[in-house]
Formats: structure tokens, sequence, C-alpha cells
């Protein structure tokens, strides 16, 4: 069964995966709508919502080589990733990156840091669901902060016990 974002509950508690920022920021063509809606959301109390440093972490970094891409002309982001890592001086020119983080900021939503017994928490859960280690970081915070939902697009979670994806 598939569990839309539309449809969890009002005050529940839920884990915002990057993608639902970045569907919303970055205009995804179908996801958008549903991805600001749920924000708008967040914006208006309605759900208790949390991240982690790492998620703003990844929003960011797409962010930048997004708007390099587009900023400088490039046909990908490995071509971004190119020419910021030649002309760093070019991360100071940027300006919507910034803009996008001062926005996410505002958001009530609370944010954790990562620290050495979440990132042990998420190693035995990485060999445990065969995850990527960002996304066992992201679930071991969400199990040390007893949070069952994720919003996220990603089914990889699925595979996690006790967690429930919701996607938009």
């Amino acid at each position: 069964m598939r569990n839309y974002l539309d449809t969890l509950l009002f005050d529940s508690k839920v884990f915002v995966d990057a993608n639902i920022f970045l569907y919303a920021i970055l205009g995804h063509p179908t996801l958008k709508p549903r991805c600001q809606k749920f924000l708008v959301n967040i914006e208006n109390g309605q759900y208790i919502a949390m991240t982690s440093s790492l998620v703003l972490n990844e929003v960011l970094h797409k962010l930048m080589l997004t708007e390099a891409v587009r900023t400088y002309g490039l046909s990908s982001e490995r071509d971004a990733l190119k020419l910021i890592k030649e002309k760093p001086e070019l991360i100071s020119n940027m300006s919507q990156v910034w803009k996008n983080y001062s926005e996410l900021k505002k958001y009530p939503i609370t944010i954790f840091s990562i620290d050495e017994e979440a990132l042990n928490i998420a190693v035995l859960l990485s060999r445990k669901y065969g995850l990527l280690i960002s996304d066992a970081v992201h679930a071991s915070i969400m199990k040390r902060n007893a949070v069952d939902n994720i919003a996220t697009n990603d089914s990889d979670f699925e595979r996690i016990e006790g967690i429930i994806v919701w996607k938009p």
C-alpha cells in the first residue's frame, strides 16, 4: 500500500527528506505542487516536522550545482562541480542557493545534528537494511527521536522496520 503525503494526519511527527525540499524549490514537473502544499502545512504548524543537518547539506549541495548549471549554461552537474572546484570564488556570486537556505531556516522544523552515536547506529542500519550511509543516518536520527514517519520519494526507506514512508 502506498501512503501519500497529503493523507498524513495533521499533528504527526514527520522527518522531511531532501527530495521534498528539492522538488518544491527546483520545480519538479509533477511533484512540486504536492511538496509545496506539504511545506506550507509545516509552515502553518500542522505537522511536527524535523530533519537533519545532513539533509540540509544534501539540499544545499544540489542547489549549488543547479545554480551553477543554470547561471553558466553548463550541461551537467558534473560540469558544475568541476567549474566550482576550479573557480571557488563563483560560490560567493551565487544568490539563489543562499536565498533558498534563508527561506528554509524560517520553517518551524527541528534540525538534528549528526554525532558519533548517530553514525554508529547508521552503520548498523546500513548493514542490516542495505542502505546507503546517508539514508541510514536519516533512519538513525528518526529512531533516536521516536519518529516513525518520513516524507520522501525514496523507496529504500520502505525496507526499514518501524518506518512509514509518505510519498508526494
